[in-house]
């Protein structure tokens, strides 16, 4: 059946691809027509009517096979399903359907331009069920950016590092010539990073290489003077520098009679600073020591290419640290190192808060894959559990007489489907497992799983007392309790994403739950067990345990009694982060 579920979605996407790929063959025909109307009537003739008939037969066919679909996938792959049956809902929200059968009848009319822009509106539309359609891959494509991203943090902090050692050297009175060769060195691979971030996330915030050329070069717009130096780094090398009288020469090579850039023309001829105006994209260096200001929380960039503008400006500022290196101005070095630090930590936070989203978005999706698994868990033995009863209770009736091989029959067709709920529950304990995040909420699956494979054979061996029905009991309570802390999981981390969020631990290893969902955790797993105690002692009274069964169950509840205390031993000291 999966294999059947995955041709079926091929089928779905290439439907959608020939769909789009066929364009709109209306605009096609008018644009060959040359304006000449006997030539338009025949080109909106029966062909082109029987060919956006049969466009309109092929989308009807897939709109039923995306149903088809959902079903198929609705017991192991929830969130396939939900994915389409949310393509069909939009489906028939926009009409895509009736909307084919108006261009049809536009056809028919002769009505070629409202078929054509008919047709165009319609393609948008299919792009946007496509798109919606290719979601389901996105838990590649978040791994994949988080390999990516990883890389970049790593370079980060290693070119942190050497910056933080070369400006050591340089306040400690290297050899400058060392301390040059360094810096250069440390410039360059600043500046490939750069390059790399921009080559690679740069494309896919939709910016193109040619308008971030423009931003780069209105970041170093500042006049020059015939040495190269900006009116910043002027300002910096001769502090005791008088501002230029009205009339005076201006400084840099503005020519006489201009205004300095950021400046305004006074009527009495001085030059009064202004201040730069919003959208300008470059920060205006502070008196001190030209430091950038934040950016606004306000700018249209996000992250990656926050951290892409960090680098720039550190490698600015490397550049900068190297020609006062070359002049033998340590202390103006030192102070440029220290800016250029500052952008690298600001490039790393950046990163940092790219891994966060990738991986809350990863978390929610796991969370919601899970809540659907274990609602599908809960079900499925709600009914083994009713089914037991029942046939418990058909086999000690007196005046009801079923045969035996009957309920021999029942109770063979209950273990398979306990069977079916222990597959699901072990597919959700890989899924844990993998995430590593999580002690409490793994053990409490694995107990629940033996005892859902303890239920299986004792019903294979028609063993349907009230040990087998007080099993399935402890099962369900332990599905609503996970279930509800999962639904409790889903709705916090909704609610933190409009929320800022503080930058403490590894960002990319946030735990699938929180301290306190682990430690209710493990107290439903210790009342589980005081439960079941209690259970067996009212089972047994005042006599000893004597038979297999029943002494096999208390040497269970004794490993679990331990391995819960493992369990709380492990949350305490960190082990899962």
């Amino acid at each position: 059946m999966r294999k059947h579920a995955m041709r079926l979605r091929g089928r779905l996407i290439l439907s959608l691809f020939a769909l789009l790929l066929i364009g709109n063959p209306t605009a096609f025909a008018q644009s060959n027509n040359n304006g000449n109307p006997l030539r338009q009537r025949q080109a909106a003739d029966a062909p082109l009517t029987a060919k956006q008939s049969r466009l309109a037969d092929r989308y009807d066919q897939l709109e039923l096979l995306a149903g088809r679909l959902a079903e198929l996938s609705r017991a192991t792959q929830p969130r396939r399903a939900r994915l389409l049956r949310e393509l069909v809902a939009k489906s028939r929200e926009r009409d895509i359907a009736g909307r084919f059968d108006g261009i049809i009848n536009a056809l028919k009319d002769d009505s070629l331009g409202k078929a054509s822009t008919a047709q165009g509106e319609l393609q948008v539309d299919l792009q946007k069920l496509l798109d919606l359609l290719l979601q389901e891959d996105r838990d590649k494509q978040i791994e994949s950016e988080r390999k990516r991203i990883r890389k970049y943090l790593a370079e980060i902090k290693r070119l942190i590092q050497l910056q933080r050692g070369i400006k050591a050297r340089t306040e400690g009175g290297d050899e400058t010539k060392q301390l040059t060769e360094a810096q250069k060195r440390l410039a360059e691979s600043t500046e490939k990073l750069e390059q790399l971030i921009n080559a690679t996330e740069g494309s896919k915030s939709g910016k193109s290489d040619e308008s971030k050329k423009s931003q780069n070069s209105s970041e170093q717009g500042q006049p020059k003077d015939k040495n190269g130096k900006s009116i910043e780094e002027k300002a910096e090398d001769k502090p005791s520098d008088k501002p230029q009288e009205g009339g005076g020469k201006p400084s840099g090579n503005n020519s006489p009679g201009q205004p300095q850039e950021g400046s305004q023309q006074s009527p009495s001829g001085k030059s009064n600073e202004s201040p730069p105006s919003q959208g300008q994209g470059q920060s205006q260096p502070s008196q001190s020591g030209g430091e950038p200001s934040e950016p606004s929380p306000e700018s249209p960039q996000g992250p990656a290419e926050r951290a892409q503008q960090r680098l720039k400006k550190a490698q600015q500022r490397m550049q900068q640290a190297l020609e006062r290196l070359e002049e033998a101005k340590r202390d103006k070095a030192a102070d440029r190192q220290e800016q250029a630090l500052r952008e690298l930590e600001q490039a790393k936070a950046e990163l940092e808060r790219i891994l966060r989203q990738l991986r809350e978005e990863e978390l929610e999706r796991m969370l919601v894959l899970l809540e659907a698994r274990f609602r599908k868990m809960l079900d499925a033995q709600v009914e083994v559990y009713e089914q037991t009863k029942k046939l418990e209770a058909s086999q000690a009736s007196t005046t009801a007489s079923v045969p035996e091989h009957e309920i021999e029959i029942a109770s063979g067709r209950l273990d398979r489907q306990e069977r079916l709920i222990v597959r699901e529950a072990e597919r959700a304990l890989v899924l844990l497992r993998e995430d590593g995040t999580t002690v409490a909420f793994p053990e409490a699956i694995e107990q629940a799983r033996d005892d859902m494979k303890n239920v299986a054979k004792r019903l294979g061996e028609v063993k349907i007392s009230l040990i087998t029905q007080g099993l399935e009991e402890d099962i369900i309570t332990a599905l609503e309790e996970t279930l509800a802390a999962l639904q409790q999981a889903i709705k916090k981390a909704r609610a933190q994403k409009s929320q800022p969020q503080q930058s403490q631990g590894n960002p990319d290893e946030k735990p699938l739950v929180d301290q306190l969902a682990e430690l209710r955790m493990i107290r439903a797993l210790q009342n589980r067990i005081n439960r079941r105690t209690k259970r067996y002692g009212e089972l047994l009274g005042d006599q000893p345990a004597v038979e297999p069964d029943l002494l096999e169950e208390l040497n269970t509840l004794a490993r679990r009694q331990e391995r819960i205390f493992e369990a709380t031993r492990d949350l305490d000291s960190g082990r899962n982060q």
